[in-house]
């Protein structure tokens, strides 16, 4: 009987240890797979992510030097349909205000364009239908057409959309030229934006054809 008793313990004892030997070798195992596992995952994450750069050196109107980061970028030609090789700058530019606006050119005169807004305009997503039309007037001396080597962007511009796509927009230097946009139901866009390295600002006028 006690024999029996001392059998029944070793049995339960290499039992347990048994139990316990198969609990952290798989569990270790388990958790080795994990590993791999969430390796592989950020490897391809990584892969996906990487992202080819340059960088260059420029001078702002003062001649302090700044870098500008580019990313390599294949788009396809629309006209070809090849893959083409370009560098865009990693850092976009900073929007100070942008507008939108339907209506219709009242007049043009002394540089000046009279906008007049639509009630029925809408702006930033909300509908202005409890406003009366109202003016607005674009002073285009206040434009500066004029490139600055100085500056990363752009100097300002005045344009012309007949397709409503940028592509195909017309750049004007002054009002000449936009007769025949007056009594035209158009959308205009008016933006400001600022460089992100050198805080110059530049502006955009737009009036798209409807």
């Amino acid at each position: 009987m006690k024999k029996r008793k001392i059998i029944i313990s070793v049995v339960v004892a290499l039992c347990f240890l048994v139990g316990v030997f198969f609990v952290i070798r798989f569990g270790f195992l388990r958790r080795i797979d994990n590993a791999i596992s969430r390796y592989f995952v950020q490897s391809q994450s990584d892969e996906e992510v990487e992202e080819e750069l340059m960088y260059e050196t420029e001078l702002d109107k003062d001649g302090t030097e700044y870098v500008i980061e580019y990313r390599k970028k294949i788009v396809t030609d629309l006209e070809t349909g090849e893959e083409v090789e370009m560098w865009e700058d990693t850092a976009d530019p900073i929007i100070i205000y942008d507008n939108y606006y339907k209506g219709k050119i009242d007049k043009i005169e002394d540089n000046k364009i009279y906008f007049i807004v639509d009630k029925e305009n809408k702006s930033g997503g909300f509908s202005l239908k409890d406003v009366e039309d109202y003016e607005i007037v674009f002073d285009i001396d206040t434009f500066d057409f004029k490139e600055d080597p100085h500056s990363h962007y752009w100097p300002d511009s005045l344009l012309v959309d007949p397709k409503d796509t940028l592509e195909s927009s017309e750049d004007f230097y002054s009002v000449d030229g936009l007769e025949f946009l007056v009594g035209e139901y158009l959308r205009a866009e008016d933006v400001m934006f600022e460089d992100y390295y050198t805080e110059d600002r530049y502006k955009m006028l737009v009036f798209y054809l409807q």
